[in-house]
């Protein structure tokens, strides 16, 4: 709930009281801000800066006036590149010349990776009086301090107006921090936000208009009493890989306290906090190597666990990420952007035992997790076991099991089924692209085979993801291509069964015709009946036959009949092809010539004999379509 008592999903048809519109002298928008206190505002650095005067208006509040506003200097962060080159800053706070009433003011929240939809308030060009646009969060977690927003339309850009807006967390329904800007990128849709935690690192005074849970337990900070020591490259380096969420999502390492590992565990988990990572330490850890320096919000939660039961360290857990009424560990699994949690004194904990399966099933619902141990032991070796060796085996396990699947199973499926029936024109491209994956395949299948030990340790398991990403996707193609495939032998064999049954009725319709019961071609003596004693040249020379004759029509339908039968048989089968024949030889079955009169039972006393079969068709069978396909 905001100050106010206002619902944001709920309150989204209005103006929030709380949302600021922020002009120049002449009545110009210039963007807009969040009113933290009845006398401070808070804005981007770009919206509003040292000496110039502005006006604020509480547009959402009908009757009160615009109130005159400056900025001080030690209020105004404006944007610039940190010691590590990213962008920090944008960030303003306007005081008031008179205050505005306390009941309209609103709070900031901390929220660890927020992971829902979210919508913010501006006033684009033309609408002074606001309007709100949805958006979901891109990403998270990173170096950079600003957040990427989606919009859930191209027309929910944000736009210039929008900046120093408020930025609502629909799961919580907590300003969690404001727009800053656009990305002005060819084909850009991707608008900026400052969350919470990086808006107190620039302006700490904030705080006192801040809820919501800080990330780092303040015994794991820099300069935390006890606290001392010098940087252990190779150790600030693995720490550094594993924020950047490279290699196994799970990382257990021993640190004992008051040891140079513990300083550097310490600088990693302050400089990887949007809060605590300010210019100050950023300037002294820039000599530092880069590859030690973590990027910033690149945890949740950071927690000296000595002590603690799994209970409480769950309810740590849930208000981080603003889980309320019901923090039970299943919950996480639905979050967008899985956890990401530093955990100090695993053995130490009170239940260490409780903790270590709460920390199984967090970690099977894909949270990274840096375990800290305080000492080596029993413990120590379970959790490495438990929670790295043993997943991490089953994974490479998983991988080969896929690898021989592809290679001995569905490659050779598709092979049968490429032998049988061609594809549509529109999906040779995907068959061809499974057969490549295939060939592929069975190369990565060698090379794993053959594998280095060192490349399937936790740290490469970036190898393996990658691995299993494009085995993932060549066994999509080819299970999408079999499928494919399979429906068109079906339809092979529904077109050969409509063929089958066509050419008795055929034949009935010709026993049954008015001209005397002529039967197919080749009559009792097994020749067409023209006359032509098999030739097919009719007895009088120059007096061929009448079109109508319904032995030359039988001829024709059986000439048709062959031709479809032909097209069927011939592998691989062009469905395409088949089908055209096979709707010629019915079509000209069903048409007036043969259907003259409606074909009756024929006569039991004089069955209609067969016709002659070629000499491709089986000899045993009078009807070439029980043969068996290739």
């Amino acid at each position: 709930m905001t100050r106010t008592g206002e619902r944001a999903v709920t309150s989204r048809l209005r103006t929030p009281s709380w949302i600021a519109r922020i002009e120049a002298p002449d009545g110009r928008v210039l963007g807009a801000g969040v009113l933290l206190a009845p006398d401070r505002v808070l804005t981007a650095a770009h919206v509003a800066g040292p000496g110039r005067r502005y006006a604020v208006r509480l547009v959402g509040v009908p009757g009160l006036a615009a109130v005159p506003a400056t900025v001080r200097e030690d209020e105004h962060v404006p944007l610039r590149k940190d010691a590590f080159g990213d962008r920090s800053g944008d960030l303003a706070l306007l005081r008031l010349a008179e205050p505005l009433p306390a009941p309209h003011t609103t709070r900031l929240y901390r929220l660890a990776a927020p992971h829902g939809p979210v919508s913010m308030y501006g006033f684009p060009d033309g609408d002074d009086g606001g309007r709100w646009h949805g958006a979901t969060l891109v990403a998270a977690r990173g170096r950079d301090s600003q957040v990427q927003l989606r919009p859930l339309s191209p027309g929910e850009l944000a736009a210039p107006g929008f900046s120093g807006g408020g930025v609502i967390d629909h799961a919580t329904d907590q300003v969690i921090g404001i727009v800053l800007s656009v990305d002005r990128g060819p084909g850009s849709a991707f608008s900026y936000m400052s969350p919470t935690e990086t808006i107190l690192s620039h302006l700490p005074q904030v705080a006192a208009w801040t809820d919501g849970a800080e990330a780092v337990d303040p015994r794991l900070r820099t300069g935390a009493p006890g606290s001392a020591g010098a940087l252990d490259v190779p150790f600030a380096t693995e720490l550094a890989s594993w924020f950047r969420g490279e290699g196994w999502p799970v990382l257990v390492t021993v640190v004992p306290a008051r040891s140079d590992r513990a300083w550097t565990l310490n600088r990693a988990v302050t400089l990887a906090d949007r809060e605590l990572r300010t210019d100050r330490n950023t300037s002294v850890f820039s000599h530092d190597p880069p590859e030690t320096v973590p990027p910033a919000g690149a945890h949740d939660l950071a927690l000296e666990v000595k002590g603690l039961t799994a209970a409480e360290v769950m309810d740590r857990v849930a208000a981080r990420l603003g889980i309320r009424d019901d923090p039970r560990p299943e919950r996480l699994g639905a979050l967008r952007v899985p956890l990401a949690a530093v955990l100090v004194g695993v053995d130490q904990a009170a239940e260490p035992g409780a903790l270590l399966g709460l920390l199984d099933r967090l970690a099977r619902q894909g949270a990274r997790l840096l375990l800290v141990f305080r000492r080596r032991g029993e413990r120590a070796d379970q959790a490495a076991e438990s929670l790295v060796g043993r997943p991490l085996h089953d994974r490479w396990s998983r991988l080969h099991a896929e690898l021989d699947r592809i290679v001995e199973e569905l490659g050779p499926a598709l092979d049968r089924l490429r032998d049988r029936v061609l594809p549509t024109p529109g999906t040779r491209p995907l068959v061809a692209q499974a057969e490549g994956g295939v060939r592929r395949t069975r190369m990565l299948r060698a090379w794993v085979a053959h594998t280095p030990e060192r490349e399937r340790e936790p740290a490469r398991a970036d190898l393996l993801f990658t691995f299993e990403h494009a085995v993932d996707r060549r066994r999509q193609r080819l299970e999408q291509a079999i499928g494919l495939l399979d429906a068109r032998l079906h339809r092979r064999e529904e077109l050969l069964g409509r063929v089958s049954a066509e050419w008795p009725l055929c034949r009935q319709r010709a026993a049954g015709s008015p001209s005397g019961g002529l039967g197919p071609p080749g009559g009792p003596t097994g020749n067409p009946p023209d006359g032509s004693g098999g030739t097919g040249v009719p007895d009088v020379p120059g007096e061929p036959r009448s079109a109508d004759d319904p032995g030359d029509r039988l001829m024709e339908a059986y000439r048709l009949y062959e031709h479809a039968l032909s097209v069927l048989r011939h592998t691989p089968c062009d469905i395409e092809r088949a089908e055209v024949a096979v709707e010629h030889f019915v079509t000209f079955c069903s048409g007036p010539g043969n259907a003259s009169t409606e074909p009756g039972p024929a006569d039991p006393g004089s069955p209609a004999p067969a016709p002659p079969l070629p000499a491709r068709a089986h000899p045993t069978s009078s009807d070439p379509g029980e043969e068996s396909l290739p």
